[in-house]
C-alpha cells in the first residue's frame, strides 16, 4: 500500500475501480484523496450496479460521484480488493486521521464484510475496530438501516421460490437448493443472490451443508458452503 500512497502523489488524475462487494473501501479511499486536493473519480464498471446502489448503498459518501466508464485522463487506477479492515489497519499504520465520512464508509464495510457481527472474522480486534470508527463520527445507525435492513423485491420472489424448492438430505443435514435461467429471469435476482439463502438456510439446527445445483446442466453444484464451527 505504501507504494499506492506514492503513485497518488506523483499522478495526476487518479481513478478507484472497484466492485459491489468492496465500493464502501472505495468511497473511504476516495475520501482520503480527495484530502489530498488531488483530482479522483469513483468506478465501478459492474453490470446493473446502479440497481444495486439504490437499494443498498446510496448513503454512503460519494454515492452521486460513482460512473461507470474509466476516464481517458486517468493516469493511476487503483483496482481495489482490499477488505475494510485492512484497509482501517492501512490507514492506522500511516496515521492518517479517519473522518466521519471515511470512518462511515468503512463501518459499512465491516457491517458486510462480518455479516452483521455474526461470522467467524468476528472478534475483540473487529468489535475495537467499531468502536474506533464510532468514536470517529461513523454513521452507525445509518449504516445498519441500509447495510442489515434493506432488501430488493427480486431477493424476497427468489429466496420465496428457493426456499419453497429446498430439499433436506441425509438426516436434514443437507439442504439441497436448485437454481436456472428461468427462475432468475422470473424474480429478477442475479445468481449471486442465491449465496444469501443458502447461508439462511445454515441456520436450521440440524442443517451442516448447503448446495446449490444448476438444474440446466445435469445438477453441476454451483455453491457448496459449510455452517462454521
Amino acid at each position: 500500500m505504501n507504494s499506492i500512497l506514492k503513485r497518488i502523489i506523483e499522478s495526476n488524475h487518479i481513478v478507484i475501480s472497484s466492485n459491489i462487494e468492496n465500493i464502501a473501501g472505495a468511497s473511504a479511499l476516495y475520501t482520503h484523496i480527495i484530502r489530498l486536493h488531488k483530482k479522483v473519480s469513483l468506478v465501478c464498471k459492474e453490470k446493473d450496479c446502479n440497481r444495486e446502489f439504490n437499494k443498498k448503498y446510496a448513503f454512503l459518501p460519494w454515492f452521486d460521484k460513482i460512473r461507470q466508464t474509466i476516464p481517458t485522463s486517468a493516469d493511476y487506477i487503483i483496482e481495489l480488493d482490499n477488505s475494510c479492515v485492512s484497509l482501517y489497519n492501512f490507514f492506522q499504520k500511516s496515521s492518517m486521521k479517519i473522518n466521519s465520512k471515511m470512518a462511515t464508509a468503512l463501518y459499512a464495510g465491516l457491517l458486510k464484510e462480518s455479516e452483521g457481527f455474526s461470522n467467524n472474522i468476528v472478534n475483540g480486534i473487529i468489535f475495537a475496530m467499531a468502536k474506533e470508527l464510532i468514536e470517529c463520527g461513523a454513521e452507525y445507525e445509518k449504516c445498519n438501516k441500509f447495510m442489515l435492513n434493506t432488501t430488493t423485491l427480486s431477493f424476497l420472489r427468489l429466496k420465496s421460490k428457493m426456499l419453497n424448492e429446498m430439499l433436506l438430505e441425509n438426516e436434514a443435514k443437507a439442504a439441497i437448493f436448485f437454481i436456472g435461467s428461468d427462475t432468475l429471469k422470473a424474480t429478477g435476482a442475479k445468481l449471486k443472490d442465491c449465496n444469501e439463502v443458502l447461508k439462511e438456510s445454515l441456520k436450521l439446527p440440524t442443517v451442516e451443508i448447503a448446495a446449490l445445483l444448476d438444474v440446466e446442466n445435469k445438477n453441476e453444484v454451483i455453491k457448496l458452503i459449510c455452517k462454521e464451527t
